[in-house]
């Protein structure tokens, strides 16, 4: 009768076999996923920036501050720029007034700024209503009745006021303290782009002149 296998014998087999299989080259990796180690390593992905510019054929005109007596005047920046700033001169009410304006440029940034030649008297102190660099004026602010008493700004940058309606900085205003108060602030999107009015030796009214911007 033959004798038994010995239980040493299958497990002799078995390490035998994993022996073997340790001992067997790599396989060749698969060429979809070889990588080339000398390769360019591609720039990161950026989302396209808005380009922004300026539409001038349909302006919006805003509530007269003022009164409409005296010569009507218009002062507006060129098609391509926006209302950065005020200048003029003011005492008790505001004697002189005139327009900064600069070009916007497409990422909605801002270039040669200028001071236009101002409207009305050579009396009072000068002043200048300006906002900062990156910004450009949506609102007039000030105080008015029969003539303009007080002026000033109000600003935004580009960007957040036309796609989320985000105001900027609120700068100082000139003049006295007569009139009634006022703020008028184009429409999220709308910047300034000029100034209309009436003036006889000082500045009787004012009427803001938005302009949409456009992506």
């Amino acid at each position: 009768m033959p004798a038994p296998p010995s239980p040493a014998k299958p497990l002799l087999t078995l390490a035998a076999c994993f022996a073997l299989t340790a001992c067997e080259p790599a396989p060749e990796p698969s060429a979809l996923f070889t990588l080339d180690p000398n390769a360019p390593t591609p720039p990161p992905t950026t989302e396209a920036q808005a380009k922004y510019s300026i539409d001038a054929t349909t302006p919006l005109l805003l509530d007269l501050r003022g009164a409409a007596t005296g010569d009507a005047y218009a002062l507006t920046c060129a098609q391509d720029e926006l209302v950065v700033g005020l200048r003029g001169r003011s005492d008790t009410t505001v004697t002189a007034l005139g327009l900064i304006c600069a070009r916007m440029l497409e990422n909605g940034t801002f270039a040669n700024r200028d001071e236009r030649p101002m409207i009305g008297a050579a009396t009072g102190d000068e002043f200048f209503s300006e906002c900062p660099q990156s910004e450009a004026v949506i609102a007039l602010r000030g105080r008015a009745a029969t003539t303009l008493d007080r002026i000033g700004v109000r600003c935004a940058r580009v960007r957040p006021w036309v796609q989320m309606g985000s105001p900027g900085s609120i700068e100082p205003s000139f003049g006295g303290s007569g009139g009634v108060p006022f703020t008028d602030t184009c429409p999220p999107g709308y910047f300034l782009q000029g100034v209309l009015g009436y003036a006889a030796g000082t500045i009787n009214g004012t009427q803001s002149l938005c302009v949409p911007i456009v992506t």
